[in-house]
């Protein structure tokens, strides 16, 4: 039965369960109407038997007496016994003690020996014996009925009633039961269909609306109807579907925080590049003030340096512009981003920290190159593996990165010089919290953030790693990646 639906499975075995039943009542029903025939029917012989077997003895001991004509008396009898239409008698015949005929409804059988079993049963009887016998066209009960009186046996009375009335009437009767077994058939089924509708309904309701809950939305719910079981299971599976979307809320929401948090975090191992890209442009605005005080009367010279504060303030307005930009949080929003200049851009936040650690940094992107993604996830992803390899590289080196096209994919490879990664710590490096820096230099979120950038636009990131050699951290996109 697999492959089969709840509802069909019910019906299936209802359905089979009903005929078993049907059957096995509607056997032992013909049995009962077979017994009850068969009873009746060997009743009526043996009245018929001990009803013929008085005047029988009578017409036997007047031959012997020589009182009448020895087989006229008896042959009439037996042909008159014979011939009525009620009877249904196969044959009729009385035997001496030998089993010889002496009178039967067949002249031809006159003066034969029956030594059959059923005959020689009747004849070592000494009451009526009822036994089945098996003609040619329909089953019949043969009789013995013992023609004595006293110890003195004269002879047997032997007879047969065909059962072809009795076969008749249970045919009938099968044909009835089998009818009325088809309209209970019918009838069961019709309601095996509508109680399975009635009650396995709410389950297959349940069973896709747990299908479709995941794919679809948490917000689903099963309607509830009633107060027996199936409501109840109902209800419970809405309850629980409000737990999952409660439980998925507040997991968003410390995603969320811990996304935000990791930002923050990485603004701040950049605090001394920010601080110098703000530092330089102040220190010029300090030395136009002081210009400007002593020769500000001059209007060319005032107009120079007034324009010198303007760009010291632009970079300044520059840099703290990015640094909002990179912390605020946004909502996904999808753009064909080119890939080398958001490099470009991220470089800018991390040059000062890569010349303080003297790293050779090296965009070895294709100018078309262009991937499908929320602008602040790709610069995350891009910053977050740039902070990596300057952490790997305290004692200067190379972070270059590449990217390319192949079998309908987008591949960014970011690439450094430094200690590497232990074969130990290759497998837990994307896990969240897990970190080999020292105390107060990493949260442990940095990868595991990487990560799940790539994972929300269905792709895949895996790392190379050489420990004294370096890492190449390897992100694979769809070219139409979208969360």
């Amino acid at each position: 039965m697999k492959g089969l639906s709840l509802q069909l499975k019910f019906i299936l075995m209802t359905f089979i369960a009903i005929v078993l039943v049907m059957s096995s009542v509607g056997y032992l029903a013909v049995e009962r109407e077979k017994s009850i025939l068969y009873a009746d029917m060997e009743k009526q012989g043996r009245v018929l038997g001990e009803t013929l077997a008085i005047p029988i003895i009578n017409d036997l001991i007047y031959e012997r007496l020589g009182l009448v004509e020895e087989g006229g008396l008896l042959d009439n009898y037996i042909l008159e016994i014979f011939g009525r239409k009620d009877s249904d008698l196969v044959y009729i015949a009385i035997l001496n003690e030998e089993g010889r005929v002496v009178s039967h409804n067949e002249i031809t059988e006159y003066g034969k020996i029956y030594e059959d079993m059923v005959t020689r049963n009747a004849l070592a009887a000494e009451a009526t014996i009822v036994q089945r016998a098996a003609p040619e066209e329909h089953a019949a009960l043969d009789f013995g009925v013992p023609l004595s009186i006293g110890k003195k046996r004269w002879g047997t009375l032997k007879f047969a009633i065909s059962l072809e009335k009795v076969e008749h009437e249970v045919v009938a009767t099968v044909k009835k039961i089998v009818l009325f077994t088809l309209f209970l058939l019918l009838l069961g089924l019709t309601m095996i269909v509508l109680l399975s509708r009635r009650f396995l309904k709410p389950i297959t309701e349940l069973a896709n609306t747990m299908e479709r809950a995941g794919v679809e939305s948490l917000a689903l719910k099963v309607p509830v109807t009633g107060h027996d079981e199936i409501a109840l299971l109902g209800e419970r599976f809405n309850r629980m579907m409000e737990r999952i979307a409660q439980a998925n809320e507040e997991l968003r929401k410390t995603h969320e925080k811990l996304v935000q948090s990791e930002k923050l975090a990485s603004i701040g191992i950049l605090a001394s590049g920010v601080a110098h890209e703000i530092n330089n442009p102040l220190g010029g605005l300090f030395n136009c003030l002081q210009m400007l005080r002593q020769k500000g009367d001059d209007p060319e010279f005032r107009k120079r340096y007034l324009d010198l504060v303007r760009e010291g303030l632009d970079r300044i307005e520059n840099t703290v512009n990015k640094l909002l930009w990179m912390s605020r949080k946004t909502e996904h929003a999808p753009v064909e981003v080119n890939i080398r200049n958001s490099v470009d851009s991220v470089y800018t936040f991390v040059e000062y920290k890569l010349k303080k650690e003297k790293v050779v940094f090296a965009n070895q992107v294709p100018e078309e190159l262009s991937l499908s993604i929320d602008v602040h996830d790709f610069q995350q992803l891009l910053l977050n593996l740039f902070i990596n390899a300057i952490h790997a590289m305290k004692g200067g080196g190379t972070l270059s990165v590449t990217g390319l096209r192949q079998n309908g994919e987008v591949v960014v490879m970011v690439s450094d010089t430094g200690c590497g990664i232990a074969p130990e710590h290759v497998s837990r490096i994307f896990d969240p919290f897990f970190t080999t820096k020292p105390t107060g230099e990493g949260t442990g979120l940095g990868l595991w953030l990487t990560y799940e950038i790539v994972k929300n636009y269905h792709g895949e990131i895996s790392v190379e790693s050489e420990v004294g050699k370096g890492s190449t951290f390897k992100a694979i996109f769809p070219v139409k990646a979208s969360v």
